[in-house]
């Protein structure tokens, strides 16, 4: 008979709470769907898609190095604008749950066209939040008030 990790014993009790602990690390992303929305699969992250094709996207990362969300909205609002995103206003704060956040929404050009692209977030102690919208400018203004109302529903378990 084969020896190992997979045969049981006290290896096998190890594996089974090392699984019990990683799903109980995982966190419980909540979001309300925007109006005019589908909700696609979830996996890993919320996602959510309008008729026309505006992308809504949610997820939770790691917050390494643990660090405030003033901090985290610089460092993204630096990372964009190096990238050629052009701010269309200066952050714009809200409120999900009890926890304050900051939103940007973004000016880029593709083809002859021009789009609006949001990013969000949230910092939920050892978590960040980011939320992601996009879409040609005036399909997006259409949807954006929907999209408001959504990140301020945002809660983490």
């Amino acid at each position: 008979m084969a020896k190992g990790i997979f045969t049981g014993g006290p290896a096998l009790i190890v594996l089974i709470l090392l699984i019990n602990l990683s799903f109980s690390a995982c966190t419980n992303l909540e979001v309300k769907k925007p109006a005019g929305f589908a909700e696609t699969a979830r996996a890993t992250e919320y996602r959510a898609i309008s008729p026309e094709g505006i992308l809504y996207r949610v997820r939770s990362v790691e917050n390494y190095p643990a660090k405030d969300l003033e901090f985290w909205s610089k460092a993204l609002k630096n990372q964009l604008a190096k990238e050629g995103y052009l701010l269309t206003a200066d952050g714009e704060e809200f409120t999900a749950g009890n926890r304050r956040g900051v939103l940007y929404e973004w000016g880029v050009r593709f083809g002859n066209e021009d789009f609006i692209y949001l990013t969000a977030i949230i910092v939920f102690d050892n978590r960040i939040t980011i939320a992601e919208a996009g879409g040609e400018h005036t399909i997006y203004a259409k949807y954006r008030q929907p999209i408001l109302e959504s990140l301020k529903s945002i809660t983490l378990n």
